[in-house]
C-alpha cells in the first residue's frame, strides 16, 4: 500500500509540474511518516554516500571541458572539418550536420550543447539550402543524441556510477554505435535530399570565408587540437595511465593551456562564466542522483522489482528480449522523464535481472544511455526538439512526421546492437582483454 502511495505521489508530482528532484525527495519521503526503521538520518545518509563515488567526479570536469572548448571556436571549426569530409554529396549539408555532431560529441558528451551550439549556425544554412524548417531541425535534434554515446558522455559515466561497470568500457563500447547511428541518419538523409532535389551548400551560409575555397590541408590542421582531446582521453583510459576521472581533470587542464595560450582568450570574465554555468550543470545532476539515490533506496527496502525479477526468470525471458523491453521501457520514460532521472531510479532495481540473465555489462549500458536518449527528441519532455524547433522557427508538432521517422531509425541502430552485439563488444575486447 505504501509502495504504491510512493509512485503514485511521484508521478502525480509530474503531471502537475513539479521539478523532478523535488519530485523525487516529496515521494521517497513517505516512508519516513510510516516506517518506524526509516527517518530523516538515514535519508540524508544514504544520499550523502550516493555521491561519495570517485567516478562521479568525472562529471563536473566534463561539463567544464565541453564549456571550456566553445571558448576556442571549435564550432566553427568542425563545420569547416565536416564540409571538408562530405564535400558535395547528395544532401550534403544534412551530413554535415549529423557528422559535425559526431565529432562535437566527441568533446561535449551533451545533445543539448549540440543543438545550441551547432543549430544556430547550421539549421539557418540548412533551410537556405532547400530543407523545410522541420527536417532542418528534426535532423540537429536526432544528430544530437549521438552525444550521449560518443565518449566523453555523461550518462554513460552516470550509468558506470550506478551499475558498478567500466567506466572505461562504457566509453569504447559506445564508439561503434555512435559512428553506426551517424551512418543510418545519414542514409536517411540522403534519401530525403534525393527525393526533395536539395542543393549543396554555400560555405558563407556556413560562417565560412566564401573567397576561400575548402582545403583538406586546412581541415586537417583543424582537427588536430579536437582530435587530440579526443586521443588523450579514450588512449590514455585504454592504456590504463589513468582512469575516466583522471582523464577527465587532464581533459581540463590541455583545454586551458590551448585557449589561453594558443588561441589567446585570456579575458577572465570568460573563465568565470564559464566555470559559473559548469558548476550550475553539475550541481543539477549531483541534485538528482542525491534525490533518486534515497528513492531507488525506498523501492528496494519494499522489494517493489522481485515479482517482476521473479516473472522474468520464471518465463524464460532471454537476454536478447529482455533489452528489447528495456528499450521500450525508457524510451516511454524518456517522453516525460529527464533522461538522467529516469536512469538513476531504474537502473539500480533493474541490475538484478540483468545480472540473472547474464547480460553483458557494457552492452546493457549501451543500450540504456541509446533508449532513454531518444527522450531528448520524442515530445512532451523532447528538450532537444524544443531547442532546434526555437531555432528553425518551427513547432514540434509540425516536425513530428520527420521525428517519427528518425526514432525509427534510432529504434532500428538499438535493434542491430541487440542481436550483433559485438558493434559494442568488439573494441573493449581489443584494447581492454586482460
Amino acid at each position: 500500500m505504501i509502495l504504491l502511495l510512493i509512485v503514485s505521489i511521484f508521478f502525480f508530482c509530474l503531471l502537475i509540474g513539479v521539478p523532478v528532484v523535488f519530485s523525487l525527495i516529496v515521494a521517497s519521503a513517505i516512508p519516513i511518516l510510516f516506517e518506524p526503521m526509516v527517518s530523516l538520518t538515514q535519508m540524508s545518509s544514504i544520499m550523502l554516500e550516493s555521491l561519495g563515488s570517485f567516478t562521479l567526479l568525472a562529471i563536473p570536469l566534463f561539463i567544464f571541458c565541453g564549456r571550456l572548448m566553445n571558448l576556442t571556436g571549435v564550432t566553427e571549426d568542425l563545420i569547416y572539418i565536416s564540409k571538408a569530409l562530405v564535400g558535395k554529396a547528395k544532401g550534403s549539408l544534412a551530413h554535415i550536420n549529423i557528422v559535425t555532431s559526431i565529432f562535437f560529441a566527441a568533446i561535449s558528451g551533451s545533445s543539448v550543447a549540440d543543438v545550441a551550439s551547432l543549430g544556430r549556425v547550421l539549421i539557418p544554412a540548412m533551410i537556405k539550402a532547400g530543407y523545410s524548417r522541420e527536417f532542418a531541425a528534426t535532423v540537429t535534434a536526432a544528430s544530437s543524441t549521438i552525444g550521449s554515446i560518443i565518449p566523453p558522455s555523461i550518462l554513460l559515466i552516470v550509468y558506470g556510477a550506478l551499475a558498478k561497470t567500466s567506466v572505461a568500457g562504457l566509453f569504447i563500447g559506445g564508439i561503434l554505435p555512435g559512428i553506426l547511428i551517424g551512418l543510418m541518419q545519414m542514409g536517411y538523409a540522403y534519401f530525403y535530399a534525393s527525393k526533395n532535389n536539395v542543393g549543396t551548400v554555400n560555405s558563407e551560409d556556413l560562417g565560412l570565408d566564401s573567397n576561400k575555397e575548402l582545403s583538406k590541408i586546412v581541415a586537417i590542421k583543424k582537427v588536430i587540437f579536437p582530435l587530440s582531446l579526443f586521443l588523450i582521453v579514450i588512449v590514455g583510459i585504454m592504456s590504463g595511465v589513468f582512469t575516466a576521472t583522471e582523464a577527465a581533470s587532464i581533459a581540463v587542464v590541455y583545454v586551458v593551456f590551448i585557449a589561453f595560450f594558443v588561441k589567446k582568450e585570456r579575458r577572465f570574465g570568460q573563465y568565470m562564466d564559464v566555470s559559473k554555468q559548469a558548476a550550475m550543470d553539475a550541481a543539477t545532476i549531483y541534485i538528482l542522483i542525491a534525490a533518486a539515490a534515497f528513492l531507488s533506496w525506498v523501492l528496494t527496502y519494499y522489494k517493489a522489482m522481485d515479482p517482476i525479477i521473479q516473472f522474468l526468470i520464471n518465463s524464460d525471458v532471454s537476454p536478447a528480449g529482455f533489452l528489447i523491453l528495456l528499450t521500450l521501457l525508457y524510451v516511454v520514460l524518456g517522453t516525460f522523464m529527464e533522461p538522467t532521472s529516469a536512469m538513476l531510479i531504474f537502473v539500480p532495481l533493474l541490475l538484478p535481472v540483468m545480472n540473472a540473465l547474464e547480460i553483458d555489462p557494457i552492452v546493457a549500458g549501451i543500450v540504456t544511455v541509446m533508449a532513454i536518449r531518444l527522450g531528448t527528441v520524442t515530445p512532451p519532455y523532447g528538450l532537444s526538439s524544443l531547442l532546434a524547433s526555437k531555432v528553425a522557427g518551427t513547432n514540434v508538432m509540425k516536425m513530428l512526421n520527420h521525428i517519427l521517422i528518425f526514432v525509427g531509425v534510432y529504434l532500428g541502430s538499438i535493434l542491430i546492437i541487440i542481436f550483433f552485439q559485438d558493434i559494442v563488444t568488439f573494441l573493449p575486447n581489443l584494447f581492454m582483454d586482460e
